[in-house]
């Protein structure tokens, strides 16, 4: 049971439609029904903390936050944890997350978080072994947002744990505001303990959610990283693929094709719509090839477009981290195993291919 406020009423709506389709639709195993039971209380838990820890400070607003956006799997993780060298920037870290209320106001308090983080990530990687391949995670290094949203329980997050088709049309249209407010209450928690200069935060799914960022964070600045579709799409559905198969009876890989599809093409059609609402001297873009070939020239354009200094010793510890950086096993994955084809993800996506020229 939960214990003391949940703040406003609109996790109700979405938390009912997403454990109707756990009930209904996911076709959960044992395990997988408990694992989800124990995520939803455990992020209500984490509500009701958040919520009272908020309410009985006068915070300050939240520093200005610099955002890392795209299409999953288009470069967006190595870019964070690459600015994520300079110390003026601050992310969430995992363990932060994952082990997110009360806040650690001391060492041994975040020491203690850090283990309980380590042994969970252990964990995960038990039960998904290919998931560090695909998406390397750490205690100490940050994560992205979808996973402070979920306590709104409007998170991506939730649909890549098991098959919730009303709930992921439901993410589709509905309004962001209340969730970017109680990821904007976390920072601010968050900031009792140090405040940034900047936040550094990430998410491919801010893609779609442009209008109700600038309503909480208005002098939020963008770096949007573009990946040619054709690259993106059996990707994300492999690795929700991988997230999946330990919690569910059975796995349907067309399935899970169409809708990355489809709801992707649904994010890159809001994305189109709403980026022209960001003031030009508030947002980048960067191409996913030429990050690769050459990140630290990449820095250099994001760096000059945001008025920010990059001293020698970050810059430094940048170059360090891209030492060293080690080849990992190549994610595989194919179309034809997802009922895609290349011909339809093109039609798809084509106003987004022409206007950032990621023709093959």
């Amino acid at each position: 049971m939960v214990n003391g406020p949940l703040g406003e009423d609109d996790f109700i709506e979405p938390l009912s439609i997403l454990l109707s389709d756990h009930n209904n639709k996911s076709k959960l195993n044992a395990f997988g029904q408990v694992l989800m039971q124990q995520q939803i209380l455990n992020q209500l838990t984490n509500r009701s903390k958040l919520y009272q820890f908020v309410n009985k400070r006068n915070l300050p607003k939240v520093s200005s936050p610099v955002i890392v956006s795209g299409l999953p799997r288009s470069g967006t993780t190595f870019l964070f944890d690459l600015l994520q060298c300079d110390t003026n920037f601050r992310s969430p870290l995992t363990w932060e997350i994952y082990e997110m209320m009360p806040i650690a106001n001391s060492m041994p308090i975040k020491l203690l978080k850090i283990f309980k983080t380590k042994l969970k990530l252990r964990m995960i990687k038990t039960l998904i072994p290919n998931l560090m391949n695909i998406h390397p995670m750490d205690a100490n290094l940050p994560e992205e947002c979808q996973q402070i949203m979920s306590i709104d329980f409007k998170s991506i997050f939730w649909a890549y744990s098991a098959n919730v088709p009303e709930y992921e049309a439901f993410l589709r249209t509905c309004d962001y505001s209340s969730a970017i407010l109680w990821h904007s209450r976390f920072l601010q928690a968050l900031e009792t303990t140090h405040k940034p200069k900047n936040w550094l935060l990430k998410d491919p799914s801010h893609i779609q959610h442009i209008p109700e960022i600038l309503k909480i964070y208005p002098d939020a600045r963008f770096i949007f990283i573009h990946r040619d579709p054709l690259e993106v799409i059996p990707s994300i559905s492999s690795l929700t693929t991988h997230v999946r198969a330990p919690f569910t009876k059975n796995i349907n890989k067309v399935e899970i094709g169409q809708k990355a599809l489809s709801f992707w093409k649904n994010a890159i059609d809001s994305f189109i719509l709403d980026k022209s609402l960001i003031p030009k001297k508030q947002v980048i873009d960067i191409r996913f090839n030429k990050l690769i070939a050459d990140p630290l020239k990449n820095i250099s354009l994001i760096y000059k477009a945001f008025g920010l200094y990059l001293n020698i010793e970050n810059q430094e510890t940048m170059q360090q981290y891209l030492n060293k950086q080690k080849k990992i096993s190549r994610h595989q994955y194919g179309y034809d195993e997802f009922g895609l084809e290349v011909d339809v993800v093109k039609a798809s996506f084509k106003k987004y291919i022409d206007m950032y020229c990621l023709n093959r």
